[in-house]
């Protein structure tokens, strides 16, 4: 792809632009000194730009082998603020760390080449290695996510589908917030009736909607009651805390299974929240939520779609290593997921028209090329929805840090 900012970029003198990055790149380092908790903070910058960059380079990695030529390999968008060349690429950094792009030529027939260069264009090369030029940025996805799913059960466990009832995190302003629960909390008792285990303790909390109830928690070793008036949502109480679940230590050897196997359950976790978020129910309510916030620490808050600003927002309050990993690890499945989603000029539109030229052409026995002038439109209508929908999102993640 090329930089669709390009034509609109203001110019910036290579000096200006190269004080301007340094500046910012030694900011981060001096903030992560000085102050402890923003080391989370640049933990993830530094993470999310690995994806980015890690993920274009599957692209640039398989198109040299492919033979295709690829002229920029950038990231961000719009005006450059530093890059150099080696051979006939460019590598840099533009101004808005939007994403990042490899442009390799002749993507599409619209596209004029040099006819010297049009064997090496990516609409020349065969079915097979433009299929896999276009799936290498979503392969490398899911292979970073396999390792940082492994570092993250080497530092702190596997993480099982068992839900106790101690405390993972509570949520602001909720019930529970006010009622003074803490993280570690271990609750074993609702008005004084024993619970034995998560499922005891949500039909409890569920059926206690509107009513002022008493927890009691095992805390630092003793126990305390908790005086909370629970708040109602759809018909049920709701506290505001989330379980942690149980954690069984692994081996260097047996994390390896279990972070192929998390990458198979987060993988469609990740697509069934797709799927719900895009479908129209999902489309209405958040465009409710942006017109009328949810209550702050209710199911609706708790369980809406986070753009980057909000995953960095939750990241950033974590302090153990594992945690972080494990949160990249799932970013990087759901950037993997997104881009396959076919739509130009997202990585599954391009596989949905190599696809559909190689199955045209065996059927009617002659080169067929897709015509990008009839794909344009509707992918930009259909793109323009995408961005009107992520920057919503992000209005409602402004919104929640503002209010905080």
């Amino acid at each position: 792809m090329r930089d669709p900012l390009e034509e609109s970029a203001p110019q910036v003198t290579r000096r200006a632009a190269t004080i301007a990055l340094l500046t910012v790149v030694a900011l981060l380092i001096v903030v992560a000194i000085v102050s402890s908790g923003s080391r989370a903070l640049l933990a993830l910058i530094v993470g999310f730009v690995a994806l980015i960059m890690i993920h274009e380079a599957g692209h640039f990695i398989t198109a040299k082998w492919a033979g295709m030529k690829a002229t920029e390999f950038f990231l961000g968008f719009g005006p450059r603020l530093w890059s150099f060349r080696r051979g006939e690429t460019e590598y840099g950094v533009k101004a808005l760390p939007l994403g990042g792009y490899v442009r390799i030529i002749g993507m599409h027939n619209l596209e004029e080449v040099d006819p010297e260069d049009e064997p090496r264009t990516f609409r020349s090369a065969p079915f097979g290695k433009r299929m896999v030029v276009i799936l290498a940025g979503v392969t490398m996805n899911l292979i970073l996510a396999v390792f940082l799913f492994y570092g993250a059960f080497l530092d702190r466990g596997v993480i099982t589908d068992q839900p106790t009832t101690t405390v993972s995190q509570v949520v602001a302003k909720s019930a529970a917030a006010k009622a003074g629960f803490r993280t570690g909390d271990r609750i074993v008792a609702v008005d004084e009736k024993r619970v034995t285990g998560w499922s005891s303790l949500k039909h409890a909390i569920e059926a206690r909607g509107g009513k002022s109830t008493t927890f009691t928690v095992v805390r630092h070793g003793g126990t305390t009651n908790l005086q909370a008036r629970l708040r109602t949502d759809n018909g049920k109480g709701f506290l505001g805390v989330s379980p942690r679940v149980r954690i069984e230590d692994v081996n260097a050897l047996s994390a390896v299974p279990e972070s192929f196997k998390a990458l198979g359950t987060i993988t469609a976790r990740s697509a069934e929240g797709l799927v719900r978020v895009f479908s129209p129910a999902g489309i209405s309510r958040v465009s409710e939520q942006v017109v009328k916030a949810p209550k702050k620490g209710s199911a609706a808050d708790v369980n809406r779609p986070r753009s980057i600003l909000g995953i960095v927002d939750f990241g950033s309050r974590l302090t153990n290593v594992g945690d972080i990993l494990y949160l990249l690890a799932i970013v990087n499945v759901a950037v993997a997921l997104f881009n396959i989603i076919p739509l130009l000029p997202l990585d599954g539109g391009h596989a949905v028209v190599v696809l559909y030229e190689w199955v045209a052409t065996k059927v009617k026995r002659r080169r067929v090329s897709v015509d990008y002038r009839k794909l344009v439109p509707v992918s930009a209508v259909a793109f323009a929805f995408l961005m009107v929908f992520a920057v919503s999102i992000m209005f409602q993640d402004v919104r929640d840090i503002a209010r905080r």
